[in-house]
């Protein structure tokens, strides 16, 4: 937030929603770290943080899907903003070991960046550019004391800023035309499956999603690995097989959404294969 608030106030003057919007979901955040505040509460305003922030980010282009159909308008608006928000929880719900959420952060916002930068030289000529990067350094410095074994934590606070972030640079890129929606689809897949795959398995065994739990994917394997190893794991994940193939649909549109399939499929097999919201706790 700093870092935004920096670039506001050097020439960078569109990035004051953003700024504002962060202070916002933090202070949410903050809120819930102190006094573990209801569901209840804290969706609508989540909600309302989300929807200022699409509504002023402009019109988002459309969507175009396979067998000739297309998503545009009011549906489209909704879609994004349930994906923002589900995007925001289950980052809140990745930060469980040492050093997961901060890692993949910075490749999120770093890989965002090269993509970008790679199709575009220009791309410096853009304040979500220079935020990506901003974000990315501010991540590093709180990493060199979050790695395992941590010395500090995120928190509600650190971890719903740092999803606001990714998603505004995300929607900003699209909104300007320099990046498509597959690539953004793609990047953040490793966490995306994880949290996705454990919520629908839970929700098939009756449970409620909001209750606390230590059966993601990351978590079951951390009680066998420990943190380090599996936050190396995340991290080469996304390095070595989300962000080719989100750069690949950045380059090859017709082959986009095929490759969101190949992207995925592979790691819904790896998260059930770790027994993501499994019964019962692995290593427990």
């Amino acid at each position: 937030m700093l870092a935004a608030t920096a670039l506001a106030l050097t020439g960078h003057g569109e990035l004051w929603t953003i700024t504002i919007l962060a202070m916002c979901i933090a202070s949410l955040g903050f809120a819930d770290d102190l006094f573990d505040l209801s569901p209840a509460l804290r969706f609508p305003i989540q909600a309302v943080v989300f929807s200022t922030l699409l509504w002023t980010s402009g019109p988002l282009p459309g969507i175009a899907l396979p067998l000739g159909l297309a998503l545009a308008g009011p549906l489209l608006f909704i879609i994004v903003l349930l994906v923002g928000l589900w995007w925001l929880n289950l980052f809140n719900f990745m930060d469980g070991i040492d050093g997961i959420a901060g890692s993949q952060a910075i490749l999120l916002l770093l890989g965002g960046s090269a993509i970008w930068w790679l199709g575009n030289p220009a791309a410096a000529d853009f304040s979500a550019f220079w935020l990506a990067l901003a974000g990315a350094a501010a991540t590093g410095g709180f990493l060199l004391r979050n790695w395992p074994p941590a010395k500090i934590f995120m928190g509600d606070a650190g971890s719903n800023a740092l999803a606001l972030l990714i998603f505004g640079v995300a929607i900003s890129t699209i909104v300007e035309g320099q990046t498509a929606y597959q690539p953004w689809l793609i990047l953040p897949a490793v966490f995306v499956t994880d949290a996705t795959v454990t919520l629908l398995r839970r929700l098939l065994r009756g449970e409620r999603p909001w209750h606390a739990h230590r059966r993601h994917a990351y978590q079951q394997l951390s009680r066998v690995w420990g943190h380090r190893r599996v936050t190396l794991v995340y991290s080469g994940l996304t390095l070595f097989w989300t962000f080719p193939l989100a750069w690949a649909a950045q380059q090859l549109p017709i082959w986009s959404w095929w490759l969101v399939l190949l992207t995925y499929v592979p790691l819904v097999a790896h998260s059930l294969r770790a027994n993501a919201g499994g019964a019962n706790e692995v290593g427990a």
